[in-house]
């Protein structure tokens, strides 16, 4: 049970009560853990709002997760499931599921315990700053879960490049395992190609437990885990993920991201790199807003940034489902001296599989391009109008938004003379609305009325007459 205080939420349970602060709230790996996942979510929302009037007396950190929270808006993300398969000392299965209250880890094999078909909930906070709760050994697959919740924020700010770092795991050169105790208890660390695994083993019950550690959870708070990760671990651990890593990704950034200890070798290097990042590549923005004064970056390090920040933004034009979104990257890319960028955005539409995404392309092509090939990005979407009737609302309302295209108008045009009953009243519809919207030469209601299915059947004169008409109007603009 939760008692909403001032600044505090007080936990009951059965067996404790802990009295949490705004800051341990925002802070914490698994704040509130034992209580429901959709009671978490609610209550760090709520935490958002209590926390308004303290904003200034919490951490740096606290602060950025408090602007994660004020961000995200939970009810943009739809329900999506899927299978992967994780090889170890056998291969195991699970499923997947990120809805609007959280992401749920569905055990199948099982891989952990014995009991199977277990799952698993993770807030979305404990994801984004610490990575996966359980083993996902494919990259894409992170960064899909990572594009889910991206999608899902009110707006481009710091906190949507604040997620866990993307990596392809190294595979190990050989067994690395580490023990501590004796013969009556022991611990032991095992270092897979997916993560960490610590097994608790005494002598009267044998292994106890194991429980799954991400390396992206080990690099975000190497305290939090001392209990099962000592510093002398950690160090070679953070050699073997260097060595094997991120020595190719510092090609890219001008240098390792982390030392042996996981600090950043230049942390004047890395404020200025955040500050890049965060402004999207515009430089004159961060003098703007007042932290030139923390810029410290050279024209070599500028180069490597901005190589780094477009290949993301790159990736995310297949990723982002809002529109908004989406928008706004194609402008950075542009500021950003990346030329043809309505040809990616074309050949991303191709290639995607997800029919939001597609959407936000449609809308960013006609209001930064006002691109003629909108339509074909859109038509793909009416494919899927017996499926779900949303589609065709959304393509033909985005008709009404797109005048002066003369792919659209030939649209529209051919609907009006197609043997479609949906698709030509919809047509009509474009039509008014492009008359209220203020198109005057579409604004006679006698016209509108004069274009009904059952006169185009008919072949009906005066049909054909008002046709010609608003088909004159139409390519006249």
């Amino acid at each position: 049970m939760l008692l909403f205080k001032t600044n505090t939420i007080h936990q009951k349970l059965d067996y404790q009560e802990k009295e949490w602060t705004l800051e341990e709230l925002f802070t914490s790996y698994e704040p509130l853990s034992s209580e429901p996942l959709a009671v978490r979510v609610g209550a760090m929302q709520q935490a958002v709002f209590m926390a308004e009037e303290y904003f200034s007396e919490l951490s740096e950190v606290a602060q950025l997760r408090y602007d994660f929270w004020k961000q995200l808006r939970t009810n943009r993300i739809e329900e999506r499931q899927y299978k992967y398969s994780v090889t170890g000392r056998d291969t195991y299965q699970w499923e997947l599921t990120v809805n609007s209250q959280g992401l749920f880890y569905k055990d199948l094999n099982p891989m952990y315990g014995e009991m199977a078909g277990r799952v698993h909930e993770q807030l979305f906070s404990d994801f984004w700053f610490y990575g996966p709760l359980m083993p996902m050994p494919n990259l894409n697959d992170r960064k899909w879960a990572v594009s889910q919740i991206r999608n899902a924020f009110l707006q481009i700010g710091p906190v949507s490049q604040k997620h866990f770092e993307l990596f392809e795991y190294p595979k190990p050169s050989a067994v690395r395992n580490w023990e501590e105790g004796d013969h009556v208890a022991k611990d032991y660390l095992d270092m897979q190609q997916y993560g960490l695994e610590y097994t608790r083993w005494n002598w009267h019950d044998g292994p106890t437990y194991t429980s799954f550690i991400a390396f992206e959870r080990l690099l975000a708070d190497p305290a939090g885990l001392e209990w099962a990760v000592t510093p002398a671990i950690r160090a070679e651990i953070m050699r073997h993920l260097q060595s094997e890593i991120y020595a190719q990704k510092s090609q890219d950034t001008g240098g390792p991201i982390w030392d042996e200890h996981g600090s950043d070798p230049n942390p004047t290097n890395a404020r200025s790199k955040q500050l890049f990042m965060e402004n999207g590549g515009q430089v004159h923005q961060i003098y703007r807003d007042g932290f030139g004064d923390e810029y410290k970056a050279s024209p070599a390090e500028e180069n490597a940034w901005r190589q780094e920040l477009v290949e993301n933004y790159k990736y995310r034009l297949t990723q982002e489902n809002n529109g908004v979104v989406l928008t706004q990257i194609v402008r950075s890319l542009q500021h950003n001296y990346v030329k043809n960028v309505d040809e990616m955005l074309l050949e991303a539409a191709a290639t995607t599989t997800s029919l939001a995404n597609k959407q936000a392309i449609s809308q960013t092509l006609y209001e930064v391009f006002n691109h003629e090939k909108t339509l074909d990005v859109l038509l793909s979407l009416l494919q899927f109008e017996h499926e779900e009737s949303y589609w065709r609302d959304y393509v033909f309302s985005s008709f009404g938004r797109m005048r002066d295209n003369r792919a659209v108008q030939g649209f529209i045009i051919k609907c009006l003379k197609g043997d479609n009953e949906t698709h030509f009243k919809k047509a009509v519809d474009v039509i008014a609305s492009w008359g209220m919207k203020g198109d005057t030469t579409l604004m006679n209601r006698d016209l509108w009325l004069s274009l009904n299915w059952e006169d185009a059947c008919a072949a009906d004169p005066h049909f054909n007459h008002a046709l010609e008409k608003a088909i004159k109007i139409i390519e006249n603009n």
